[in-house]
């Protein structure tokens, strides 16, 4: 588990496994990491559109560079990884670094996860069909009712995206190229290479697009339908017990309440 926040790095996300490991932060990637504030509080003042995230995509792209060369640059966590000889390795596609490691740990399967409902780069590298006439691109404004303007712009969109995760990855992989040497795989072998890829789309609620069967939607997964497990605890029991009804807001990990504008409370 490489950590990049050092606030975040007791948060594993997990209750069974024992056995993490954490690999520290990067000295270079740490001293970014001091302006988090900055850098997050932009999320809540860019405009919702790739050329907004494009603007944050500079100090994300060196960020995951330095953590990455942190891992890949251990040799005796690579050994003990390759000791442990895992079955299959998991890997969110916001950085290609993981799949990378399962190379050189010689993990012989991987699976690939989104934590949003549709990644263009991810779903171009396993061969699905790209169609901005009609779907809407990761980071789109538009709905599945366009007119040409929208779908001119979902195209425009749809590029601009690709290549903001193309850059990331780019810079990732030119670490792992430096050490292993120029024939290296490329990002778009090893996202292909994956055995499934796990989005988090639920296709009751999400625009309907081809997919290939590898594609798996897990949107609502973590939600259990047993009552007995559902129950609230004594704290938030009484704070919802306040009032006729509550509206829950949760902003995800990335857009964090702590750095919202004043104006916006």
């Amino acid at each position: 588990m490489p950590i990049m926040d050092e606030e975040q790095k007791d948060k594993i996300g997990v209750k069974l496994t024992k056995n993490v490991i954490k690999a520290s932060p990067d000295p270079r990637a740490a001293e970014i990491m001091k302006y988090k504030a900055e850098l997050l509080g932009k999320v809540w003042t860019i405009q919702p559109t790739v050329s907004g995230m494009m603007e944050m995509a500079g100090n994300m792209t060196t960020v995951f560079r330095y953590q990455c060369e942190r891992v890949l640059n251990d040799d005796l966590l690579m050994k003990k990884l390759q000791d442990e000889k895992f079955d299959v390795g998991f890997a969110e596609v916001i950085s290609i670094c993981g799949f990378g490691i399962f190379e050189v740990a010689k993990i012989p399967a991987s699976i690939a996860t989104v934590s949003v409902v549709y990644k263009d780069i991810a779903s171009a590298a396993i061969g699905e069909p790209i169609n901005p006439s009609f779907v809407p691109g990761a980071y789109s404004n538009a709905g599945d009712h366009m007119n040409f303007v929208d779908r001119v712009k979902n195209a425009v969109e749809l590029v601009l995206g690709r290549k903001l995760f193309a850059n990331i990855f780019e810079s990732e992989m030119s670490a792992f190229k430096e050490k292993f040497g120029q024939n290296f795989e490329g990002y778009n072998e090893l996202i292909a290479k994956a055995s499934y890829v796990m989005t988090n789309s639920n296709p009751y609620l999400d625009y309907p697009r081809p997919m290939l069967h590898k594609t798996v939607c897990i949107g609502g997964i973590a939600v259990s339908v047993d009552s007995k497990k559902n129950k609230l605890s004594e704290e938030w029991d009484a704070i919802l017990n306040e009032r006729s009804s509550t509206v829950l807001v949760s902003f995800g990990t990335m857009a964090k309440a702590v750095y919202m504008p004043d104006k916006y409370m």
